[in-house]
C-alpha cells in the first residue's frame, strides 16, 4: 500500500547502513524510528519492531549519517560575485541570494550552519526566516558584521566614496560599542580578526588587527552572556592574541606552534581548518583570475596550514568542518568538499565524519539537540547512496549521492524514495 502520511505517522528508515556520528560502532543493517521530528528507536533492523500502520521506506545498501554541519559560512556572499556587485547590489537582493544558499546548502545535505560574518544584518533575516518556516535552509547560528580595525579586511576607497554596513573598529571604546549592539541584536555568536587576510593586498596575514586588550574585551563582554567567540587567524601573532584573549573556535589556525596546542587542548578550543579555498586556488592557479598576489599569499597559507593541522591532529586539538562556503571558488551546496580535503590532510573517514556531526554540533552548542543519530535527538539525518567510509566523496552533492535529506523527520530531499504503509 503506498504511503499517504499524516505529520504525526510514525516514519521508519529500514535496512540501512547507520554511521550515527559518534565513532561508534556502525550497523550495517539497521532500522530508525522517527516520531514527531524525534529519533524515537535505532538498532539493527531484526530487534527494533516496526509499528503497524507506519511509513517504512526501504534503504536497503544506503548510508544513514547525522545531518551535516558546516562551522564557517558566509550565507550572503554569492558565486562569482565581484566586489562591485557587492558594492551595487541592493540589501534586498543580496537577502534573497542568501536565501538562494540556505536552500542549497539544506539540499546538500547541511542542516545546520554557523555563517560568520555578514552585512547588513542579512544573516540574521535568513536566519529568522528559516526558524519561522519562511524559507527553508538548515538551522543557522549567525554573527552579523565582524569585529575588526581598519585595513584588516575590508578595501579603502577614496575619501568621496561611502559605503554603509561595513563596520570596522579601533580601539577599546569602539571594540566594547560594537560587540554590545551586536549581542543587543541577537546574534548567536560573535566573529572577530585577530590577523589580517590573504585575499587582500594590503592586509597582512601575519599582522596582528587586534591588540590584546581589544581581543578580551571582546571575549569578556561575549562570555559575560553567554555568547561564544570565533576568531580569524592566521599568522602566530594572531594566534597567540585569540588564544590568550580566551576565543572558543580559531578559524583558519594557519600558524599553530606547540605551546598554542597546548593551550588548545587545555581550554578546549576547536580549531577550524578550512581547506577548501586553498585548494581551489592551488587547482586552478593562473586560471584563478585573481591577483598572483592573492595566489601566492593563499599558497603560501595553505602549506602552513597542513603542517599546523597535522601537529593539531596528532595532538588530539578538537577539530570541526568549516568550508568558507561562499568565499571565491568555494559554492555553496559543494560545502562537503571540505570532508574530502581533511581526509586528504590526514583525518580517517570517521573522524572527517564526526568533525561534520557531533563536534560540529558541539561548536554551535546545538549538540543536545542534533548532531548525531540517537534516541530523543532530533531526525536530522541524511541518506547516501554508498559508504562514505570507503570514499568519504560520497557526502559531496554530485551525481546520484545524495538520495535524500531529512530535517526534523520531513524529508526536505527524496530522490525516489517510496514509503509504504507497514502492515506488520
Amino acid at each position: 500500500m503506498e504511503a499517504k502520511s499524516s505529520p504525526h505517522s510514525m516514519v521508519v528508515l529500514s535496512g540501512c547502513r547507520i554511521i550515527d556520528g559518534l565513532g561508534s560502532h556502525v550497523i550495517e543493517n539497521g532500522v530508525i524510528l522517527i516520531q514527531d521530528g524525534i529519533i524515537e528507536d535505532l538498532g539493527e533492523k531484526d530487534s527494533v519492531p516496526i509499528p503497524k500502520d507506519s511509513i517504512a521506506y526501504d534503504l536497503k545498501g544506503k548510508t544513514v549519517v547525522p545531518g551535516l554541519i558546516d562551522t564557517h559560512t558566509h550565507i550572503q556572499l554569492f558565486k562569482g560575485d565581484s566586489e562591485l556587485d557587492m558594492i551595487k547590489d541592493s540589501v534586498p537582493f543580496k537577502t534573497l541570494k542568501a536565501c538562494h544558499n540556505a536552500q542549497l546548502t539544506l539540499n546538500a545535505g547541511f542542516t545546520g550552519i554557523r555563517d560568520l560574518g555578514s552585512e547588513n544584518l542579512v544573516d540574521l533575516a535568513v536566519r529568522d526566516a528559516c526558524e519561522q518556516g519562511l524559507q527553508e535552509g538548515p538551522l543557522m547560528k549567525v554573527s552579523a558584521y565582524k569585529i575588526m580595525s581598519t585595513g584588516a579586511d575590508f578595501p579603502i576607497y577614496p575619501p568621496e566614496v561611502s559605503l554603509l554596513g561595513r563596520q570596522t573598529m579601533d580601539g577599546p571604546d569602539e571594540v566594547r560599542k560594537a560587540v554590545r549592539t551586536l549581542l543587543a541584536l541577537g546574534v548567536d555568536v560573535i566573529k572577530i580578526m585577530t590577523s589580517g587576510r590573504t585575499f587582500r593586498k594590503s592586509s597582512s596575514p601575519n599582522a596582528y588587527s587586534l591588540t590584546l586588550e581589544e581581543a578580551q574585551i571582546v571575549v569578556d563582554e561575549a562570555h559575560n552572556q553567554g555568547i561564544p567567540v570565533s576568531s580569524h587567524t592566521h599568522g602566530a601573532a594572531g594566534v597567540k592574541i585569540a588564544l590568550a584573549a580566551g576565543c572558543d573556535t580559531i578559524e583558519h589556525g594557519t600558524v599553530l606552534d606547540d605551546a598554542d596546542i597546548e593551550l588548545m587542548i587545555k581550554n578546549n578550543t576547536y580549531l577550524i581548518p578550512t581547506f577548501s579555498y586553498g585548494k581551489k586556488l592551488e587547482q586552478l592557479g593562473s586560471d584563478s583570475g585573481l591577483p598572483s598576489y592573492s595566489i601566492s599569499k593563499a599558497l603560501e597559507s595553505r602549506q602552513l596550514r597542513l603542517i599546523s593541522f597535522s601537529k593539531a591532529l596528532s595532538a588530539g586539538v578538537n577539530i570541526a568542518m568549516g568550508s568558507d562556503a561562499g568565499m571565491p571558488f568555494v559554492p555553496h551546496g559543494n560545502n562537503a568538499f571540505e570532508l574530502e580535503l581533511m581526509v586528504e590532510a590526514g583525518m580517517t573517514p570517521m573522524q572527517a565524519i564526526m568533525s561534520a556531526t557531533s563536534e560540529a554540533a558541539k561548536v554551535l552548542r546545538i549538540d543536545g539537540d542534533t548532531g548525531t543519530i540517537e534516541k530523543g535527538k532530533q531526525a536530522d539525518l541524511l541518506v547516501v547512496t554508498n559508504n562514505p567510509l570507503i570514499d568519504i566523496r560520497q557526502l559531496q552533492n554530485r551525481g546520484q549521492n545524495i538520495q535524500a535529506v531529512i530535517q526534523r523527520g520531513r524529508f526536505v530531499v527524496n530522490h525516489g524514495i517510496a514509503g509504504i504503509v507497514a502492515t506488520v
